[in-house]
């Protein structure tokens, strides 16, 4: 039987640290999916998580709290050649996990789901909570998790 890889996540905070996260979405939503707008003044304030294959970045997402307390997870992206490898469940328990020791209790979890992408999301447990919107070409739909 196949050993399953083992990934190293990091986390890092703000800006300093996270060019391997930067480079995972530059990657995935600028070069491959055509992304104008991909990095933005919550960067500085985000917890950012790379996931690396080695020496290798192949995965990234970023989670910050706004003011009324709800927890947002972001620019949740694998590099191509890893998806299909239960890299995207690993984010999504790796943010969980982080908010879960941050805020040491129960917490709101909202993210904008690529449309294409929202069977993924549903089978971590995300429901959808709102209207489909644009977000540059492609659509999106809100969706939160209580953990």
């Amino acid at each position: 039987m196949a050993r399953r890889p083992e990934y190293q996540l990091s986390w890092t905070k703000g800006k300093k640290g996270s060019d391997d996260a930067f480079y995972v979405r530059a990657t995935v939503f600028v070069v491959e999916q055509g992304f104008q707008v991909e990095f933005d003044d919550l960067d500085k304030e985000c917890w950012h998580l790379t996931v690396y294959d080695g020496e290798e970045p192949i995965g990234a997402a970023r989670i910050y709290q706004d003011k009324d307390g709800v927890w947002n997870l972001g620019r949740i992206c694998v590099l191509e050649n890893y998806r299909g490898k239960k890299v995207g469940n690993l984010i999504l328990k790796a943010c969980e996990e982080k908010i879960h020791s941050l805020v040491n209790g129960p917490a709101t979890l909202h993210l904008g789901a690529q449309v294409r992408a929202k069977g993924f999301y549903r089978k971590n447990g995300y429901v959808e909570s709102g209207e489909e919107y644009m977000d540059e070409y492609c659509p999106h739909v809100p969706m939160s998790k209580q953990i």
